[in-house]
């Protein structure tokens, strides 16, 4: 009876990590989609590009480093005309009609205990595009800048380019973490995004590392995460500037700066917590699990 027991819990772990594979993989896909949308909003909103060039900006990105199915799906949306001429893609109503995949995989960080920002920001962004009738209401009475592009334009598109290789990278970082966590730590097991130049890469680097480590450690991924940071940085802050609703690039910068932290400001939520509720602390000069308690008074 024990071995069926036995048997019967390692079934049970097996599927748990199937599970947790396809909900992690089919997020990752919903995160890379609003990925691609953000950099379309971009580059109409703030950079002010045509349909055609933006067409033509999806295609030769699809021929470089960011070689993907969606980037390229997207090339040819951008390409299609409705029966009188017009770009299809204006005449399609922004409200989105799913976010389960990114939902699933927020809800499986929750469970777990480890950070999913950019799962967790594309399931929002879905449900605020649902606001829509408040969201022109909104436009009307809520203040906002009215900031015009500034620079270049093509080196604003070529720093958009690197902004989305590295919101990507991150991307399949957040999401390797994720599964390791499940326990889903198999080199390749994130098997998405078939034809897709940085899931290979991030692929090949989760089978050179523990199964603990974030693929951001891996040299290899570094060597092409750390040209475009910089890239990703600018984007989020003119984004900013601009009011331009960017919040998975955004939670892209903010899981990564948060990883690389030495110190956060959690010190200050645990004393406070401490204060409220009594939780304890843990002391930088005393060992780890040891607890203390103070009045904060």
């Amino acid at each position: 009876m024990k071995g069926n027991t036995e048997s019967g819990l390692a079934r049970d772990a097996v599927a748990c990590d199937a599970v947790a594979q396809d909900r992690v993989a089919m997020a990752v896909e919903g995160v890379k989609l609003e990925l691609v949308a953000e950099a379309y909003s971009i580059l109409k909103s703030a950079i002010r590009v045509s349909h055609d060039e933006m067409r033509t900006v999806f295609s030769e990105w699809n021929r470089g480093e960011l070689a993907d199915p969606l980037v390229a799906a997207a090339a040819d949306a951008l390409g299609l005309r409705d029966e009188d001429g017009d770009p299809l893609l204006e005449k399609v109503l922004d409200v989105s009609r799913g976010s389960e995949p990114c939902r699933g995989a927020a809800s499986l960080a929750l469970e777990l205990g480890i950070p999913a920002p950019m799962a967790s920001q594309a399931a929002f962004s879905s449900w605020v595009s649902r606001l829509k009738d408040e969201r022109v209401y909104a436009s009307a009475v809520l203040n906002g800048p009215k900031s015009a592009p500034t620079g270049d334009r093509h080196v604003m598109i070529e720093e958009l380019r690197k902004a989305l290789i590295a919101a990507f990278i991150i991307a399949y970082a957040e999401a390797h973490s994720l599964l390791a966590a499940a326990g889903g730590a198999i080199p390749g097991a994130l098997a998405v995004g078939q034809g897709s130049a940085l899931a290979a890469r991030a692929a090949e680097a989760r089978g050179r590392l523990g199964p603990k480590e974030s693929i951001l450690l891996d040299a290899k991924v570094k060597s092409a995460l750390d040209p475009s940071l910089l890239s990703l940085r600018r984007i989020c802050s003119r984004c900013a500037e601009g009011g331009l609703h960017v919040p998975v690039f955004s939670a892209a910068l903010a899981y990564y700066d948060g990883y690389r932290s030495t110190w956060l400001p959690s010190n200050m939520v645990v004393a406070l917590r401490d204060a409220l509720e009594g939780s304890g602390f843990e002391r930088v000069d005393r060992p780890r699990g040891e607890v203390f308690h103070s009045e904060w008074k």
